[in-house]
Parts: structure tokens; C-alpha cells; sequence
């Protein structure tokens, strides 16, 4: 509105003394220049009513930057699809997408030669009337945000600082989500052992039951207890520091045995005391599993601590059993592997004169 103001101002003469055809000239200049401060105004309010607080209302980064695409389709015309990329801690990427986003248009990530970039637009050629036609990117932190349109050219420099703006928004809460993510995955870690905490295992264990009921599946569920761990600790001359080598040593041995889709957990109610969730596992599968550990454990002595044991037992979700039902008796086994031995896994399917 300050252009319109100052062009009034040094147009400011009688009527009278100023020819027709120039009134008529100044009266186009002045609505051209209205329609276009309008014009750049309309995205620019929109896009701050699309963001709110909608991007930063959540510390899931998933939901970051699901909010984000979303704000990109309202503040910007003929958007038919959008692209959301971050960089991981561990070198992926997290990547989100709405409505049409081919193939061909995730070239679209800033120069070849890998340098920064403000923004990008491109377009192509395609006979299909709905095919995507151009595109637009920013980044994103180390990532980018692209936007795409069935139409050719459809996206210009005010489009490029409109979703600049929404990039430089989205990256406080996406700094906060990964930061968010951190401290998820440290508490859901044993910092010792590497296994899921016990925290991990309260959440990991009902979901678990729950999948397999419903695909109908098997599960079962290994309570493992390191025989005579005490006297590492109380007997070894590095005391508590030889402990902890060996629980760090049958952390990478599990970590080697189990199966990608398999989890391993430390019990927070002993430090040697661990978990296993077998999903889409028979009692014989289980026992194979136990079977490869405990070799592991026994071809490689645990350093100056020499050889580890462990007694454990074995339980298979049954269609009554709660959470709570399936840890006792696979407590309950492993009490009796202590009982009788140790250095043993007894399994529910084991005859009765066998556990004793």
C-alpha cells in the first residue's frame, strides 16, 4: 500500500489540469498495481493462517511433517502433490509425501554438484493432461520441501518465498521432533547391553500379544536369568567394571542370534535378567533360537571373566493369556532351570519329569 500512497501523492494536481487519456492511464496503473499487491498479499496471509501452530503442535516427526505438506497445499494454488525430506542422525532419510508425486520429480533436490541452494523450479513435458508438469523446491534443513503441479510453469518467485517461509517454520519443530526421537530411542535403550530397556519391553510386549492375535500367529516369549552374576561382581578383581563387560558381551551375542523381526529387552528388576519376544515363533523355533545363543555364548569366553551361563524359560502366548499371565510362566520356567541346574532352558512343551 506504500507504492499506492506515494504514486498518489506525486499525482496529486486538479483535474481539470491534467488531460483525460492521462487520468485514464494513471486510474489502470493504480487498480494493475491493487490487483497485484493483492495478489502477492492473498499467499502471504494464507500461508501464515495454514501454519498457526499446526506444524509446531506436535514433537512426532512424522506428524511435523505431515502438517507441513498440508500448509504447502493450502498457501499455494494448483499444488497437486508435495514432498518432504529430512536426514536422519544415522544417514537415512525420513520422507513424506501427499497426493501425486512421480518418480521423475524427486530429481528435484537442489544442484547436481551438491552446493546449497535457495529454491528450485523446474518443468517437463507430458502428453498426459494430468501428468505433473513443474515443481519447486526449497530446503529444508539438510533436507528439502518440494511442491507439484499438474500445471506447466505454475510456480514462480512469490510461490518460491512462500514455501521458503513455510520451510524456515517447519525447521524448529523438525529440530525438535529429531530431538524428540533422540531422547525416545535413548530411554526405549539399554546404554550397557544395547537391548531395549525395560520401559521398551512394558510398551513392546502388549503390543506384540496384540499382532499376534490378530493375524493369528504364534509368539513366545523367552525369560533368560545369568547364572551366578553376583560373584562376577563381588569375586572378579575388576569388580563391577568386569560385570559390565560381560552383560555388554551377551548384549552383542543376542543382538547376533535373534532375527530382525525377534526383540530383546534388560529387565530394570535385575541386571541380569533379559527378555526375548520370538513373534511368528513355535515352541521347537524358540528353542533352535535359545540353542544358537547359548553355543554363541560357550564358543567365546566372556574375556577375564571366562564363561557365562544362563538358565531361562520358554512360554507360548495362549489365547487366554494376558500380559501379565505369559511373564509368570516364563518366570515361573525360569525358576525352575535355576532350581534344577541352571545352565538350561525349560520350555512349557518340556515333559513334566524333565523339569525337575
Amino acid at each position: 500500500m506504500i507504492a499506492l500512497v506515494a504514486i498518489w501523492l506525486v499525482l496529486r494536481r486538479p483535474v481539470s489540469q491534467r488531460p483525460a487519456s492521462t487520468l485514464d492511464s494513471i486510474d489502470r496503473r493504480l487498480a494493475e498495481l491493487d490487483e497485484r499487491l493483492t495478489a502477492l498479499a492473498r499467499p502471504r496471509a494464507a500461508t501464515e493462517a495454514a501454519l498457526g501452530w499446526a506444524i509446531a503442535g506436535s514433537l512426532e516427526l512424522d506428524d511435523v511433517m505431515k502438517q507441513t505438506l498440508v500448509s504447502a497445499g493450502k498457501a499455494l494454488q494448483a499444488v497437486a502433490g508435495s514432498r518432504m525430506s529430512v536426514p536422519l542422525p544415522d544417514g537415512t532419510a525420513a520422507t513424506e509425501t501427499a497426493g501425486r508425486v512421480v518418480e521423475a520429480a524427486k530429481t528435484l533436490e537442489g544442484p547436481p554438484d551438491g552446493s546449497l541452494f535457495v529454491s528450485g523450479i523446474a518443468s517437463w513435458e507430458a502428453p498426459d493432461a494430468e501428468a505433473i508438469r513443474s515443481g519447486l523446491v526449497v530446503p529444508l534443513g539438510g533436507g528439502s520441501l518440494s511442491v507439484y503441479s499438474s500445471l506447466g510453469n505454475a510456480f514462480d518467485q512469490e510461490a518460491s518465498a512462500v514455501l521458503a517461509a513455510i520451510a524456515r517454520r517447519a525447521e524448529p519443530a523438525v529440530r525438535n521432533a529429531l530431538r524428540y526421537r533422540e531422547a525416545e530411542e535413548r530411554a526405549a535403550t539399554d546404554e550397557l547391553t544395547m537391548l531395549g530397556s525395560a520401559r521398551a519391553f512394558g510398551q513392546a510386549l502388549p503390543r506384540e500379544i496384540a499382532t499376534a492375535r490378530r493375524k493369528g500367529r504364534p509368539l513366545c516369549l523367552i525369560r533368560v536369568d545369568l547364572d551366578d552374576f553376583g560373584q562376577i561382581n563381588n569375586r572378579h578383581p575388576r569388580g563391577h567394571d568386569a560385570g559390565n563387560d560381560a552383560l555388554a558381551g551377551f548384549g552383542e551375542r543376542v543382538l547376533s542370534t535373534i532375527r530382525e523381526s525377534d526383540s530383546a529387552f534388560r529387565n530394570s528388576g535385575g541386571a541380569d535378567e533379559f527378555f526375548l519376544i520370538l513373534p511368528e515363533t513355535s515352541l521347537p523355533d524358540a528353542k533352535r533360537t535359545y540353542a544358537r545363543l547359548k553355543a554363541d555364548m560357550a564358543a567365546a569366553p566372556f574375556g577375564d571373566v571366562g564363561p557365562v551361563t544362563m538358565s531361562s524359560g520358554l512360554a507360548k502366548l495362549r489365547p487366554d493369556d494376558t500380559k501379565e499371565s505369559l511373564l509368570k510362566r516364563a518366570y515361573d520356567l525360569m525358576l525352575v532351570a535355576k532350581s534344577s541346574g541352571k545352565d538350561r532352558l525349560v520350555s512349557e512343551d518340556d515333559p513334566q519329569d524333565e523339569r525337575q
